[in-house]
Order: C-alpha cells, then sequence, then structure tokens
C-alpha cells in the first residue's frame, strides 16, 4: 500500500481534497484537507478539457510541494446523470470434490455476474456483491468454507458512460496525477455517513452536490440502487439570479443567508433590502417570493427521488430514514422540507471522523462538515478496499497501457 493515499472530491463548483497517511492501527493521518474553486466540469462531467486540465495541474503541483507520493495513489470521484445501477447474478460449481468453498470459487461466482451485455460505449464502474447463496440459501454475506455443490451471488452492476470516464482519466493523468480508482459519488458519500445499522435498517442517503443530486438506498445492509440527478442546488442559485436579476454571487448569498425551503412558513410582507448583502445592489425583495422560487427547484428534485422510491416499492418502508449529506444542506429548512415531502424521518448526515488522525484544529473543522463526506469516503475506500467491491480491472488496465503509449 503507498504510504501516502489522497482524495479528490471533484465536483462543478469546487474540488475537495484530502491526503492522508494509513497507520498500524488501521486509522488514517491527515495530512492536509483543502477546497478550491472547480473549472471545466458541469453535472459532474469534464466539459471543458483546457480548464479542467488547469484546475487538475494547479492541484497536482501543490500537493507535489507536500511529496511526490501524493500524486501516485489519487481517488477521484464520478457523478453523471449518465450512470446507471441493476442486478446480476452469477452461478458456478463449486470447483472442490470436498465440496468446500474457496477464494476461487467466490472469484469465479462475482466474475460470472459480470458477464452482461453492454451497450456501446458502456463500461461496468462497480460491480458490488449484495449476498451469496449457496445450494439456493442466501443472505450469506461470506460463503468462505462452507460447503454446497452450487455457489451463487447477487450483485449491483453500476455502469458509466465510458468518454466520460474516460476523459477524467486521461487528463488528470496528463496532469501528473496516478489514479488509484474511480468511485460513483454517492458510494463514495455513503461510506464516511453511513453506519452499519442505518443500512441494516434501511436508509436512503442524499447528496446535495452543487451540480448534481446523487441517491444511494440501502436495505438489510445491502445496497439496492444508486443514482445521479443531472440537478443540483447551483440550480437553486441561478433560478434567484434570474428571479430576482442579479448576479449570481448576490443570489448565491440570498439563498445561504436568507433562504427556506419551505416557503409557507415565511410572511407575506417580509423584505430583504438588498444593500445589506452588497453594497452596490439596490432595492428590496420579498423574502417569501424568494423562498417559492427555492421551493420549487427542490419540489422538483425530491419528486425524482420520490418517485424513484414508489417504483421500488420502498416509499414509507425505509426504518433508518433518509440521511442529507453534501454542502447543499447548508440551505435552512431542507431537513424539514425533505422529512414533509417523504415522509420519513430526515437527518443531516456528518462524516464519521472516527477512522481519522486530525492533529490541526484547522482541518478537523474544514472536515466536519457534510460537504466533505465523499472525499473522506474515497480515503476510506482507498485505505480498505471493500471486500464486496471489484473494481473494473480490464478496463482499468487498458486504459493505463493506453496512457503510456501517448505521445509526451
Amino acid at each position: 500500500m503507498s504510504t501516502i493515499i489522497t482524495a479528490l472530491d471533484i465536483g462543478s463548483a469546487q474540488i475537495k481534497g484530502v491526503v492522508a497517511t494509513p497507520k498500524k492501527d488501521g486509522t488514517l493521518s491527515v495530512i492536509t484537507a483543502f477546497k478550491q474553486p472547480s473549472q471545466g466540469f458541469k453535472r459532474g462531467v469534464l466539459v471543458d478539457v483546457e480548464d479542467a486540465s488547469q484546475s487538475l495541474r494547479n492541484i497536482a503541483q501543490d500537493l507535489e510541494r507536500i511529496s511526490k507520493s501524493a500524486t501516485k495513489n489519487v481517488f477521484l470521484n464520478f457523478s453523471s446523470e449518465q450512470v446507471w445501477s441493476r442486478m446480476s447474478r452469477g452461478i458456478v460449481a463449486v470447483a472442490r470434490a470436498d465440496q468446500e468453498i474457496q477464494q476461487d470459487d467466490v472469484d469465479r461466482v462475482v466474475q460470472a455476474s459480470r458477464a452482461v451485455k453492454l451497450a456501446n460505449n458502456k463500461l461496468v464502474l462497480h460491480n458490488i456483491v449484495r449476498e451469496f447463496f449457496v445450494d439456493d440459501v442466501g443472505d450469506i454475506a461470506d460463503p468462505l468454507g462452507m460447503t454446497g455443490n452450487r455457489l451463487e451471488v447477487s450483485t449491483l452492476i453500476v455502469e458509466a458512460f465510458a468518454p466520460h470516464v474516460n476523459i477524467l482519466l486521461k487528463n488528470a493523468e496528463r496532469a501528473g496525477l496516478t489514479v488509484g480508482g474511480v468511485i460513483f459519488n454517492p458510494l463514495a458519500a455513503a461510506r464516511s455517513t453511513l453506519s452499519k445499522r442505518q443500512k441494516d435498517l434501511g436508509v436512503l442517503l442524499i447528496d446535495f452536490g452543487f451540480g448534481t443530486t446523487t441517491v444511494s438506498i440501502y436495505e438489510e445492509g445491502k445496497i439496492l440502487h444508486t443514482k445521479c440527478i443531472p440537478i443540483g442546488m447551483g440550480y437553486v442559485t441561478n433560478d434567484i439570479a434570474i428571479g430576482f436579476t442579479t448576479s449570481i454571487p448576490i443570489a448565491e448569498k440570498l439563498k445561504v443567508g436568507y433562504g427556506y425551503a419551505i416557503s409557507r412558513t415565511i410572511p407575506k410582507k417580509e423584505v430583504i433590502n438588498l444593500a445589506d448583502i452588497d453594497s452596490s445592489a439596490h432595492g428590496e425583495i420579498s423574502k417569501r417570493f424568494l423562498c417559492e422560487i427555492i421551493e420549487a427547484r427542490l419540489e422538483q428534485i425530491v419528486d425524482i427521488i420520490g418517485k424513484d422510491l414508489t417504483a421500488l416499492g420502498r416509499a414509507l418502508q425505509l426504518p433508518g430514514g433518509v440521511v442529507i449529506t453534501g454542502g447543499g444542506v447548508k440551505l435552512p429548512g431542507l431537513t424539514e422540507y425533505v422529512r414533509e415531502k417523504l415522509k420519513l424521518p430526515t437527518q443531516v448526515g456528518f462524516p464519521d471522523l472516527t477512522p481519522f488522525e486530525i492533529a490541526t484544529p484547522t482541518y478537523h473543522d474544514l472536515l466536519d462538515d457534510p460537504e466533505f463526506a465523499p472525499a473522506l469516503g474515497l480515503l476510506l475506500w482507498g485505505m480498505h478496499e471493500e471486500k464486496q467491491e471489484v473494481w473494473n480491472s480490464g478496463i482499468f488496465d487498458k486504459f493505463k497501457s493506453f496512457m503510456k503509449n501517448l505521445t509526451p
């Protein structure tokens, strides 16, 4: 294992990074943590190569000042509406004559579950084990050492649009970053935010980002569904800017400083003096109208999630409730709005800092924030590659070979 692991949460508005060193006791000692503006990404996807490459080069140079090793084992998140999840199943006969299940049998059955037909330009980003079956008896987390004739596995396959993943990898490598893995954003956020008990009970995680909103659903400790919605809290800011014919920076200050997710609770006569936000701005606006603009966009996002829950047959059936995380949770009233709309208990999800040694108080304050949930999840993913996780090494190795053949 590398002596340093770097996590980069690349969002549409910001890039959050954490660099840490694994310790013998299984914790991660944080060396540095940072966030800076992101350029060249829209709705989680790299859309402007020149701007994105400059952002990544700047980060690579900053990391090299810390240590050259900080650029060698970098875990990136990925978030795009062009990601799909579906259930799969693999079946193999147990190889040994005494019918004892060995690691080779487990590897073969997981590989068999990946033998799915992929559409053009799609790749398997993740193949996550949900449960094993031995001779039709399921709910087995680890079949090693058990005996049986037939071994089966149920997995959740997460597919992505290959060009979106490849252009991210290509530009990261060209910027001087050696990528250790690419993780779908809601899986990274869940890794640092959700407890085992919440996953066992059944829980919905919503990560409110700037350009996208991502979701993952767990039940009985198993992942059930994951998705990216191409609408984020940045759209709320844009709506406010259009509604009041104001700049994006002022709109963002209005959203965070004066906005509320449930408009009916705001008195109709209450106004906001724009000069209190920016000395160059003039006039007054209706706070109720501001909150109506916010709520309209939130309704669009949460309605999509509610329809997914209904389609899965899980509406009102998640005892662990809803956990909301990401930078968007700073909007006042969002917890209450989600609770009211989905009719499920809702709470803000902060990343669990227990696995981390954070000596610098400044870094502790920075990381003790829902917006750092994906970045810290990426670190944990890099430190403890989950047993159920199978990285699509074939495609990744082919890409690495392609990169080596590029003309400098």
